[in-house]
């Protein structure tokens, strides 16, 4: 039960998580019509990552707190891929190794 790295990094529960986390609210960012409800969770994000950046230094740049945000939601994402793949590695065994054979080759 081992969990692979490169799946972690960029398996699709990752690329995913990060996709629904960044999209919408870059989304809105660009055109506040775009906007929907899907933005918050990266919304929320963005203004946690906000208000660390401006207790730790006040005058950054407006846009200097996009790069945290990016990295913040990677880490998110990985964070949630590295579960769907231990819990995908822990799952039930066949109980006929030949069962697993013929459901892998979809008969």
């Amino acid at each position: 039960m081992s969990v692979s790295i490169r799946r972690v990094l960029a398996g699709p529960a990752t690329l995913l998580t990060y996709a629904l986390l960044v999209v919408p609210f870059v989304a809105g960012a660009f055109k506040t019509a775009l906007m929907t409800p899907l933005a918050l969770p990266g919304y929320l994000i963005f203004v946690i990552g906000t208000a660390v950046g401006n207790a730790l230094a006040q005058r950054f740049a407006f846009w200097v707190y996009w790069v945290p945000f990016f990295a913040g939601c990677y880490a998110i994402a990985v964070v949630v891929g590295y579960g769907y793949e231990w819990w995908r590695a822990a799952g039930p065994e066949p109980a006929n190794p030949a069962d697993g054979d013929r459901a892998n080759a979809g008969r």
